[in-house]
């Protein structure tokens, strides 16, 4: 499985579609629609609040790599087959420019080549860096796809010195700006190679504020799960969840609920009532 996982990744590197959908999925026309749709349903029970960037397929294997820099691996009839967070070689992603060599380039549809396809220049000097980027040579490509994204070299002092005290070993995959309860803040995912990344979350100031982990559904507290049920009935909890730690043992637990027609993210204390609703 080892061997056929890194084949599909490898493969993915050189054929990358890119896809700039705001839903759960995109970017899997290759597939049946039953196949698509059960890797819909699987992203959205088990990854909820990402988004594709990109899919590819290479014989009877479709990679899929999330906003998140996590990539998952399934069969052509939308079976999971493999996940990895790409700790061990960094996301190439720093100062937000993703390197794109002359084989990559030569490798490529046309509305990606140079960059073009997304109103971004080629030719951009790539950086080195100890996220695998090479700088010696010219790097062509295109910007991450969304706004709120941040480069990982761009993070603050605070937050660098932060992660070093705190999560020694682990590897910054992914980092990003947004607005919650809270309010405005940046979230890192940080992550030990092909384990779940944590979340850490720190306000406009750097200052550390919690960490975020995906947690069954199935755990939450009854207190929690039975506010759900007794409030939004006509929603259905997705598979997974956050559950919210606080430096002094607070906990809360961010649930993501969907509905044919709407979708809402509720955090609940731990005894059930609501801290925030979106």
């Amino acid at each position: 499985m080892k061997k056929i996982f890194l084949a599909v990744i490898s493969f993915a590197v050189l054929f990358t579609s890119c896809s700039t959908s705001t839903d759960e999925v995109s970017g899997l026309d290759s597939l049946s629609t039953d196949a698509s749709q059960a890797v819909s349903s699987y992203i959205a029970n088990n990854y909820p609040g990402t988004t594709i960037v990109s899919s590819s397929k290479v014989n009877s294997f479709v990679s899929t790599v999330l906003n998140t820099g996590e990539e998952l691996v399934f069969s052509t009839s939308g079976a999971f087959k493999a996940y990895s967070n790409n700790a061990s070689k960094g996301l190439l992603a720093d100062s937000l420019w993703v390197r794109t060599d002359s084989t990559h380039n030569d490798s490529i549809s046309n509305g990606h080549r140079g960059g073009k396809g997304h109103g971004n220049k080629g030719g951009k000097t790539g950086k080195g860096d100890k996220h695998q980027n090479d700088s010696t040579s010219t790097g062509k490509g295109h910007k991450r796809h969304f706004d709120n994204e941040i480069a990982i070299d761009s993070l603050s002092t605070e937050i660098n010195a932060y992660i070093s005290t705190n999560y020694s070993g682990y590897t910054v995959i992914h980092a990003e700006i947004d607005t919650i309860c809270e309010g405005v803040v940046t979230e890192v995912l940080v992550a030990l190679t092909n384990e779940q990344p944590l979340k850490l979350v720190f306000d406009s100031a750097s200052a550390y504020l919690f960490k975020a982990q995906r947690i069954e559904y199935s755990a939450v507290p009854a207190l929690v799960s039975a506010a759900v049920t007794a409030n939004y009935s006509t929603f259905t909890a997705m598979k997974r969840c956050e559950l919210y730690t606080f430096p002094d043992g607070a906990l809360k637990y961010k649930v993501f609920l969907k509905s044919t027609s709407a979708k809402k993210l509720v955090t609940f204390n731990a005894d059930g009532s609501v801290s925030c609703e979106k």
